[in-house]
Order: C-alpha cells, then sequence, then structure tokens
C-alpha cells in the first residue's frame, strides 16, 4: 500500500509540475504577443487586461489539474463520480481540506502528495503574476518617465 501511494503521488506531481511550467511557458509567450499588439504601457486598462488573461489562464491550468487527480480517484475506485472527485481534488490541492470527505485507508496518504503538489503549482502561479506585474509596473514607468 505505502509503495503504491508513494510511487502514484510522486508520478502524479511531477506530471503536473511539468504540464504547469509548460503552460506557463506558452502563457509567457501569450502575455509577449498580447503586450506587442496592445502595448500594455498605453494605459492601466490594457495592464489590467493583460493581467485578467493571465489569472484566467492560470485558473484555467488550475483546473485541469484538479480534473486530473479526480479522474485518477475515480480510476483508483475512491469515488464512485466526477463532482465528489473533483471537489474532493480542489480542497486537497488548495490544502483547504474540509474533510467531510475523505479517501479510504488504503489511499489516504495519495492525499497528501496532491496537497504538497498543490503548494508547489500555487506557488509557481503566485511567483508567475508576481513577475508579470513587476515587469508590467516597470514598463508603464518607463513610458511615463
Amino acid at each position: 500500500m505505502l509503495s503504491s501511494n508513494l510511487l502514484t503521488g510522486t508520478v502524479i506531481v511531477i506530471v503536473c509540475v511539468m504540464f504547469h511550467v509548460a503552460a506557463l511557458v506558452k502563457l509567457a509567450v501569450l502575455v509577449r504577443v498580447i503586450d506587442n499588439k496592445v502595448n500594455i504601457s498605453s494605459t492601466t486598462n490594457n495592464a489590467m487586461f493583460l493581467m485578467a488573461i493571465a489569472v484566467l489562464f492560470i485558473l484555467v491550468i488550475h483546473t485541469i489539474e484538479a480534473w486530473a487527480w479526480g479522474v485518477i480517484y475515480i480510476v483508483i475506485g475512491e469515488f464512485s463520480n466526477i463532482e465528489d472527485a473533483l471537489y474532493y481534488s480542489v480542497v486537497t490541492s488548495t490544502t483547504l481540506g474540509y474533510g467531510d470527505i475523505t479517501l479510504s485507508g488504503r489511499w489516504r496518504l495519495l492525499s497528501s502528495f496532491e496537497a504538497m503538489g498543490g503548494l508547489i503549482l500555487f506557488s509557481a502561479s503566485t511567483a508567475f503574476l508576481l513577475g508579470l506585474m513587476r515587469n508590467v509596473f516597470e514598463e508603464i514607468n518607463e513610458q511615463s518617465d
């Protein structure tokens, strides 16, 4: 049991991190394309538009990852419907951890891997957004000088 949890959890976290990083790279390219077309430093509204696009893209990334975990929970037999599996996944990945739904003893350790992965992925998303904000603010300041 322990080895199944460790192996499964490690593989899923690594795959999610690889997906997340690839998606953030795509987002960085998209941000550059939008910036070249819109010129974010020209107005505050343009900067807000760019940040909104980035936040929406990141929400989609996290949603896909939650769905992936939810499907895995169904495949291993922990849930019989996607609604419960997805709810559990979101509560676990955000480390909210209501505890109203739990995994069986056989797979209980797997949820801690999702929580650890969630911390890593939300931290990466936060770092990306902070870096983007810094760049946007610097560009706005350069234009106003």
